[in-house]
């Protein structure tokens, strides 16, 4: 499904965005653009569960001596869902 649209681009923006991408043309830097900054988003996403359930485990183990390190304990927590 596409959305036709009208925008105004930053023409000094555009160029310089054209440096560092393959896209022939302005619709598809417009597509890679959107598709990285939703990459990057689901990444950042993906680290701060990381980070949550690692210090969540923290939490829990603080009172405990662990033979595993917190991080290998997460890892399998998160390999195992």
């Amino acid at each position: 499904m596409c959305m036709r649209t009208n925008i105004d681009l930053d023409d000094d923006l555009v160029a310089e965005a054209q440096k560092h991408s393959r896209a022939k043309s302005k619709r598809a830097l417009v597509e890679e653009a959107l598709a990285t900054f939703i990459a990057v988003k689901a990444e950042d996403r993906r680290r701060r569960t990381y980070r949550e359930r690692l210090e969540s485990v923290r939490g829990k183990s603080r009172a405990l001596r662990l033979q595993s390190d917190v991080r290998e304990i997460v890892r399998k927590d998160r390999d195992t869902r």
